[in-house]
């Protein structure tokens, strides 16, 4: 006995199959059928099919089409969506009273609430900012005493002097900087079971490795390891190292670390005038330097493989530095940060 299959909820269906159906049903009835046998073939009422017929004779193919429904309308206007985007990016919490410096959902939501007499839920409005094209950030730190003048002085009229400069004499210019990396550092995200902290077995050690470089637009990189600070001595034997490596005249930009402006420091640079000249950086501007990303990157790289139990933080400092200095591409990279585009605006690239 043949089973006889009831009629199927066109409502239940997706809009690209229920689309489909409905050109077929007005093609087989343009052709000839009866809607009745149309209707039981598809499984359908056949008020369905009479009532996709009338649509189409009202409106054509375009009247067949699948149209995505408007939903519920938003709840803040086009002028408030764009409103609190503005305080968003231009403002900080405590200049609307908030006693935190850092836009949280929570902290939004209690903003949207107060000037917009909205209550929304937290997850209604992280998607409201995902469409305002917002998104959880890391900010960036930077001083009170920064002279943002003198980084646009920088960027637009001293360093394109410099780069004048390296073309006429056809020296290299480089950029140098120093960082230290611990062994406590702080490690990267992982994935885990929800509510169970995963683990991750560290050394447990409190030792520190100091790293100074320099890099050059072209993919170069220098560096040496030492432990301790950073001393005169220490930065006038890098200088004699980067001196011997390096053909010709040295341009090199970097900041105003004690041991950089120290007296032993500028003994040697006058000596060595002919060959080597210091640039600085305006105070407080590290991000103006296209060699703080390679700490970024080293830093990135102990984050996600902690030192070792057996290890030694010293040669797997090393170990990654020679890495990235075997990476001429990667090296280049660093000069594409939006921080330091003022660098390829002035280059001949």
């Amino acid at each position: 006995m043949t089973r006889v299959l009831g009629e199927r909820d066109a409502r239940s269906l997706d809009r690209r199959t229920l689309e489909e159906m409905r050109r077929l049903a007005v093609r087989r009835v343009l052709g000839g059928e009866a809607q009745v046998t149309v209707a039981r073939s598809l499984q359908v009422h056949p008020c369905t099919v009479a009532k996709w017929m009338m649509t189409y004779r009202r409106s054509g193919e375009a009247g067949l089409a699948r149209r995505v429904a408007p939903g519920r309308a938003p709840t803040l206007t086009a002028r408030q969506q764009a409103q609190l985007r503005r305080w968003i990016i231009d403002k900080t919490p405590q200049q609307f009273c908030f006693p935190f410096a850092l836009w949280t959902l929570p902290l939004i939501t209690q903003l949207i609430e107060q000037r917009f007499g909205v209550v929304l839920h937290k997850t209604t409005v992280a998607r409201l900012l995902h469409r305002l094209g917002l998104s959880p950030q890391r900010p960036v730190r930077r001083a009170f005493t920064r002279d943002e003048t003198a980084c646009r002085r920088w960027a637009q009229e001293e360093f394109p002097a410099i780069v004048r400069q390296m073309q006429r004499r056809q020296s290299t210019l480089l950029f140098e900087d120093e960082t230290g990396v611990h062994e406590d550092g702080p490690v990267a995200r992982t994935w885990g079971a929800r509510g169970q902290t995963p683990v991750v077995r560290v050394t447990g050690q409190r030792d520190r490795v100091n790293v100074i470089s320099a890099i050059s637009p072209r993919g170069r990189l220098w560096f040496r390891c030492y432990r301790g600070t950073l001393t005169a001595p220490r930065f006038v034997g890098f200088l004699t190292g980067l001196l011997h490596d390096v053909r010709g005249e040295i341009e090199l930009v970097l900041d105003r670390h004690p041991a950089h402006v120290a007296a032993a420091t500028r003994r040697f640079v006058h000596a060595h005038r002919a060959r080597l000249r210091l640039h600085f950086l305006p105070g407080y501007a590290p991000d103006l330097n296209p060699d703080e990303h390679v700490w970024t990157h080293l830093k990135m790289l102990f984050r996600r493989q902690p030192v070792a139990q057996d290890e030694d933080l010293g040669g797997a400092v090393a170990g990654a530095m020679t890495m990235i200095q075997e990476d001429r591409r990667l090296v280049r990279q660093f000069f594409g940060h939006p921080a330091v585009a003022y660098v390829k605006k002035a280059l001949p690239w």
